[in-house]
Parts: C-alpha cells; sequence; structure tokens
C-alpha cells in the first residue's frame, strides 16, 4: 500500500490528493498470510483510501468475497486444459461464509469437516430405513456420540440462548415424570 502511495505521489505530483487520482492496481491472492479479521476489512480499506483506483485481484477467502459484494466477482475454472471465465455469478450480499463456501463461487459440498460429513451420511442413512435390526441401532447410538452435539446457532450468543432454552425445556420435561 505504501508503493501505491509513492507511485500515485511521483505519477501526480501537481494533485491536491494524489491518492484519490486514477490508477489500476492488480493483486495476485490479496488475502495471502492475513488474520480472517484483516480480509475481511482489507477491500473496504483500500477502496476508501484510493477511490478512483481499480483493484483487479484474485483471492482464495470467502471473507474477501464477502467484503467485496460492490465488486465484479468473477470466477475462473479450469475445465480440462481450458480456462473458463464465469461473468454470471450469483450475488452473494448478506451471505454467511459457510453460505459462500458452498456456494458456486468455491464448490464445497459441505462446510463441515469431511470426516463429520460422512458420519452425518451414515447416520441419516440408517435414519432412512424402515425398520433398523439391533445392529444398526447399535451402530446409530455409536455414531451419535462420535458426532456429539452439532450447532444451531449463526453467533455464540445465539448458540448460548438455545442452550438455555434446551435446558429448560429438558428441565420442565423431567418435571412432568
Amino acid at each position: 500500500m505504501v508503493d501505491l502511495a509513492s507511485r500515485l505521489f511521483e505519477r501526480y505530483p501537481e494533485s491536491p490528493n494524489p491518492l484519490a487520482e486514477p490508477a489500476v492496481v492488480l493483486v495476485d491472492e490479496i488475502d495471502l498470510h492475513l488474520h480472517p479479521t484483516w480480509q475481511r476489512q482489507l477491500i473496504g480499506y483500500l477502496t476508501d483510501r484510493f477511490p478512483r483506483t481499480q483493484f483487479i485481484v484474485t483471492a482464495h477467502s470467502p471473507l474477501v468475497i464477502q467484503s467485496a459484494t460492490d465488486a465484479n466477482i468473477v470466477v475462473l475454472r479450469r475445465e480440462g486444459d481450458h480456462v473458463v471465465i464465469d461473468n454470471d455469478v450469483e450475488s452473494i450480499r448478506g451471505w454467511r461464509v459457510d453460505q459462500i463456501l458452498t456456494s458456486d463461487l468455491f464448490g464445497l459440498e459441505t462446510a463441515r469437516p469431511p470426516q463429520l460429513e460422512r458420519l452425518l451420511k451414515e447416520r441419516t442413512a440408517l435414519l432412512s430405513k424402515p425398520r433398523l435390526p439391533q445392529k444398526d441401532k447399535a451402530r446409530l447410538n455409536e455414531l451419535e456420540s462420535m458426532i456429539g452435539p452439532l450447532p444451531t446457532g449463526e453467533t455464540k450468543t445465539e448458540r448460548e440462548a438455545l442452550e438455555l432454552i434446551q435446558r429448560a425445556a429438558e428441565r420442565m420435561k423431567a418435571g412432568r415424570k
């Protein structure tokens, strides 16, 4: 960023605000080595400091993509020995990071860890059976303990509130017995 500012001052020495002069900047993997908080803030920071600069960047971070909702987002895909350019990506305004990861932008099937996803699929397959033999019931119990509780809220506050509601419901249920 200091280099960019320096070059703008060199290029526009007579300007009252060289940082507001037009420029084009190419940045490969802008998200590389940045903390997630910085990844979220970087695009806004750059466009605020250099308002007439066109930034052409590559990124592999859903946090950078999430922060660039007003940008022209393009997806490059390799198909065999060709690169396909997709300019018609759906709007991600207001999306969560996990939703971006499982969109066409990143193409993940799920945001959960692969080993957990396998356990969940196995559990779903067992639960879809009309009748469970004892062996399957035992496996289902084993899967439940391996999977453990899954978070249900988006934020820590939501998860804590849901846990509180669940504990209250369990106390009410225990009081009825």
